[in-house]
């Protein structure tokens, strides 16, 4: 029997997984936040300082986060894999690009963590 090294043919399955399921997160998440804010309006910012500083909203909002941050990646990467041939161009581009969703999920998490408490 001759068998073949095809590289990474298997890895997409994981990125495609990751892809519909930050997808799908995203999307409860937005339509949550609608008919929320829809049903019951934050009349003023006290209001909702006193709604965002609640456990289970900043969790939701944290996993928004991480799934926004991870959806960017998985989807830019397929995006730079397909059509950046040059090695050195598609490294640098990359790592541009991890560094700018880094400090945006630094950001993220300083709001959550730091501006809720206060």
């Amino acid at each position: 029997m001759n068998t073949r090294n095809t590289g990474s043919a298997g890895s997409g399955l994981g990125e495609w997984i990751l892809q519909r399921l930050s997808a799908v997160y995203l999307a409860v998440f937005l339509l949550w936040l609608i008919f929320h804010f829809l049903s019951s309006p934050v009349p003023d910012y006290a209001a909702w300082k006193t709604w965002f500083s609640q456990g289970v909203v900043r969790l939701g909002f944290a996993l928004f986060f991480v799934s926004l941050l991870i959806h960017a990646w998985v989807g830019m990467r397929s995006v730079f894999l397909d059509y950046l041939k040059p090695l050195w161009l598609r490294f640098l581009i990359q790592m541009l690009m991890g560094l700018g969703l880094l400090a945006m999920g630094l950001w993220a998490a300083q709001i959550l963590l730091v501006e809720a408490v206060r």
